[in-house]
């Protein structure tokens, strides 16, 4: 089947996902939660607050990466050259989304033995592993939001 005639609704719908995705990334992780932090007192109620918001984020994103795989099915009907380089770029940010989970869920089992935030990490070994491991997450965060960058740019200027 020619899936030409359906390129501006694909283009429409890819171009609408990847804002989704990026604007989530964006103003969850570098508006919302700078905020958050700034605004409690407390930087365990903080923290409670934004692994709430990054649950219903995570949910989105796999709404989103599912789509999207139908979606590429249909751009691979389509003839551009740019197409690899949308589905590499595609992939390595699925493996970061894929690693910070991972590593979200290591952070959310040491959070929970950590009783309080609020207080200096000290010598605490399980404070510090804490802080290496979200300094990790923080990295794989900016790369889901510069990939999808990239992705948009691919898809906008069609390199």
């Amino acid at each position: 089947m020619d899936f030409s005639a359906y390129k501006n609704q694909i283009d429409f719908a890819y171009t609408t996902l990847l804002m989704l995705w990026g604007g989530s990334l964006v103003g969850i992780g570098i508006i919302t939660v700078p905020y958050i932090f700034q605004f409690f007192d407390s930087t365990t109620e903080a923290a409670k607050l934004t692994s709430q918001i990054f649950r219903r984020q995570d949910i989105l994103i796999r709404v989103i990466a599912v789509c999207m795989l139908f979606l590429f099915y249909f751009k691979s009907k389509l003839d551009y050259s740019y197409q690899y380089g949308e589905w590499v770029t595609y992939v390595v940010i699925l493996h970061f989304f894929i690693i910070y989970k991972i590593i979200s869920r290591w952070l959310w089992k040491m959070r929970e033995k950590i009783e309080t935030f609020d207080t200096p990490t000290g010598d605490d070994p399980l404070r510090k592993k804490f802080n290496r491991w979200h300094k990790v997450a923080r990295v794989l965060y900016v790369g889901q939001i510069a990939g999808v960058v990239l992705l948009l740019y691919l898809h906008a200027f069609g390199l």
